[in-house]
């Protein structure tokens, strides 16, 4: 079937299209007319790293082309997208990430469909770039955050207990108050049980644990563990989860398991027999924004203050958002936050102690999500 037998309702744009070989340079379309076409269709796949990029123009010779809509593409992905056309002129530019010639296939086309991909299924995960106009509601939002549906979207926890008082004020469950700029300076895992050791020790034998390096970029590793204190290999800025995979007979890590940064700053803690992390704080990766919905507050302890902090690393401004005065009247707090942290932000709980002695016993949970920024388009 030729072109101009095609049915009405579809065309294929040659002038948007390209086949074969992708030079380093990139790809960028000519202007074209969407006519009276309502949704455009892109198909891509190429051996390099790309951006495809869609921008809408007033007319043929206007040169001042408007970012309608964005998407990085990874090598030898296959990337389908439909898009209600916004205005009657556009082009098209692929960015060549990797700078380096490749291959690549992109079709584009058009279509007189103003609905499509209008059927989901309940139980499969919703993403940004979805092919839907429609707006569909079926389970708890906040289920699927825990879920993982929301594939965009992750749900956080960020919990701390305080079973000792500190000399100082202290970050909950961190041993240290979180405030570390340091770049550059390679992580040293600190392993302190003599029988936390792989692969025949009778306590903690692996454990996996997600953090941020000085990029801001999320690493998650498995590590294996050996008593003593040595690096790990990535310049990291923050932990947010320490998890013991693998044990031996004891079932639980004997000693207490640390991350330190510079000067012995503390980035991370297990305490022992706890085969999981309790810190009270958490900093933000790029390209990310956190919601914190609420704070959840069961305390006990002879006084002291517990304070909520967002911190900025890059200026050392660290600004108080939150002070309650803890007593030995056991106490339950809900605090309604609704914030928001941005990028390379902490949020943190600290506790100042008092003067006195005696028995401590300080729960905090965060309720927030992680969000990718507001796009530019």
């Amino acid at each position: 079937m030729s072109l101009n037998s095609q049915p009405k309702d579809y065309r294929w744009l040659n002038s948007s299209s390209i086949t074969g070989p992708f030079p380093a340079e990139g790809y960028k379309s000519l202007v074209s007319n969407a006519y009276s076409y309502t949704t455009i269709n892109f198909n891509l796949r190429c051996t390099k790293n790309t951006v495809l990029k869609f921008s809408t123009l007033q007319s043929v010779n206007d040169t001042n082309a408007q970012l309608y809509y964005e998407k990085t593409v990874s090598a030898d992905t296959n990337f389908s997208k439909k898009l209600a056309i916004p205005s009657n002129y556009f082009s098209i530019e692929i960015v060549n990430s990797d700078g380096v010639a490749g291959e690549i296939i992109f079709n584009t086309s058009l279509s007189s469909a103003s609905q499509f991909s209008t059927q989901t299924f309940l139980n499969s995960s919703i993403t940004t770039d979805d092919n839907t106009n429609l707006i569909r509601l079926a389970n708890n939002y906040e289920v699927d955050l825990v879920r993982g549906i929301q594939s965009d979207f992750k749900k956080i926890n960020i919990q701390g207990i305080q079973r000792t008082i500190p000399a100082s004020e202290e970050t909950i469950g961190l041993g240290d108050d979180y405030k570390y700029t340091t770049t550059g300076f390679d992580a040293q895992l600190q392993v302190t049980g003599t029988n936390d050791n792989n692969p025949a020790g009778t306590g903690a034998r692996l454990m996996s644990f997600t953090g941020l390096d000085d990029t801001g970029v999320e690493q998650s590793e498995n590590i294996t563990i050996n008593t003593g204190t040595g690096t790990v290999g990535v310049n990291y800025m923050s932990i947010s989860r320490m998890t013991i995979s693998s044990v031996g007979s004891l079932t639980h890590n004997e000693g207490a398991i640390n991350f330190l940064g510079s000067g012995g700053a503390i980035l991370g803690k297990m305490g022992a027999t706890e085969n999981v992390s309790h810190f009270a704080y958490f900093k933000v990766p790029a390209g990310k924004q956190l919601i914190v919905r609420d704070i959840h507050i069961a305390a006990y302890a002879p006084g002291g203050k517990i304070i909520v902090y967002e911190f900025d690393p890059s200026t050392t401004i660290q600004a108080s958002i939150g002070e309650f005065l803890v007593t030995t009247a056991y106490q339950q707090l809900s605090y309604v936050l609704d914030g928001l942290i941005t990028a390379g932000k902490v949020i943190k709980v600290n506790y100042v102690p008092p003067a006195e002695t005696g028995d401590i016993l300080i729960n905090v949970n965060i309720n927030a999500v992680l969000c990718p920024t507001i796009s530019a388009f």
